[in-house]
C-alpha cells in the first residue's frame, strides 16, 4: 500500500549570514523563546509576513478616502454616458 501525500514537505536550507544578521537572529529568537537558531529562521519568516500582511491592512484602510472620491468619479462619468459596458468574452485583449 502507497504511503499518501501530503501538502507538508520539509526543505532544507542553507543560510550564509553576517556577524550583524546572525546577532539580529539570535536576538529575535531570544524574543520569542526560540532556543535552536534553525528554529527561529521559519518564524521569522512567518513574523515578517504577518507584519506586511498589518502594513499591508493599514495603508489599504488609510486609503478609504481615495477608493470613495474614485467611486464617486467612475460613477459619475457612468450617469454622464462616459463609460462602455465590458464583456471579457468579446475583448481582444482577454483571447
Amino acid at each position: 500500500m502507497a504511503t499518501p501525500k501530503t501538502a507538508i514537505h520539509n526543505n532544507t536550507l542553507t543560510v550564509h549570514l553576517t556577524d550583524e544578521e546572525h546577532a539580529l537572529l539570535e536576538s529575535f529568537a531570544a524574543e520569542q523563546g526560540i532556543k535552536d537558531l534553525a528554529e527561529a529562521v521559519p518564524a521569522m519568516i512567518h513574523e515578517l509576513a504577518r507584519l506586511h500582511d498589518e502594513l499591508w491592512d493599514k495603508q489599504f484602510a488609510a486609503s478609504e478616502n481615495v477608493l470613495d472620491q474614485l467611486a464617486e468619479e467612475t460613477l459619475a462619468e457612468y450617469h454622464a454616458g462616459l463609460t462602455e459596458d465590458f464583456d471579457p468574452d468579446t475583448d481582444p485583449d482577454l483571447q
